[in-house]
């Protein structure tokens, strides 16, 4: 079952299968992006979440810094349909082309106010094309969770001059083996900047030091 019938169900019993957050981001690379908001509290620029899904990670993460008086803008972006046709085509994974599509701006919205997230932008739209701007000026955090290598790629080319000086991106699902492409993406990028990759978790990590 794809698309709308999905969608649809899931809003029908949403105060049912959403009592909790839908964190799809494993436990040990949550804790790192929350400590890396924490650790880039007083590095000038908004956070930013590509690739959010149903907002869950933006819900805890933006209440966490509700919490410990971070003020900054956090904004989750995502297409809220999916993977876009050619990137799954670019990396030949036909198999994951509609996951993530049941989804809507509408039930993230539903997902983000019900778990602290009231203050959490939602931005639609695919990283590799959304128009610049819809990005911040400045960034002090990224957490970059788009899964394949042309959205990675070109999603960190575009990120990283926005960046502050002591800003982090982290770049999640870069392990080895399974369909994800991440890694191809994170490490086409860091060879063109002559930097080695950076592991920590399966995220790849890349700070902007000036």
């Amino acid at each position: 079952m794809f698309g709308p019938a999905k969608l649809a169900i899931k809003n029908v019993i949403r105060p049912l299968i959403y009592r909790y957050p839908p964190i799809m981001i494993r436990p040990e690379r949550l804790l790192l992006w929350k400590q890396t908001v924490i650790d880039t509290a007083d590095v000038p620029g908004e956070v930013i979440e590509v690739g959010c899904y149903l907002g869950g990670t933006s819900a805890v993460t933006a209440k966490m810094m509700a919490n410990l008086g971070i003020k900054k803008k956090y904004s989750a972006y995502d297409t809220f349909s999916g993977f876009v046709e050619n990137q799954v085509k670019t990396d030949n994974a036909a198999s994951v082309q509609h996951h993530f599509s049941a989804n809507s701006p509408k039930l993230t919205r539903w997902v983000l106010n019900r778990h602290g997230g009231e203050n959490v932008a939602i931005i639609q739209g695919d990283i590799a094309s959304l128009p610049d701007t819809d990005l911040p000026d400045a960034l002090s955090a990224c957490l970059l969770d788009v899964d394949l290598s042309e959205p990675i790629y070109l999603g960190l080319k575009r990120i990283l001059p926005r960046l502050s000086a002591g800003g982090i991106i982290l770049v999640d699902d870069c392990e080895d083996g399974g369909w994800y492409k991440a890694r191809v993406g994170y490490e086409q990028y860091m060879l063109e900047l002559g930097q080695p990759p950076l592991y920590k978790y399966g995220m790849g990590i890349l700070k902007k030091s000036n």
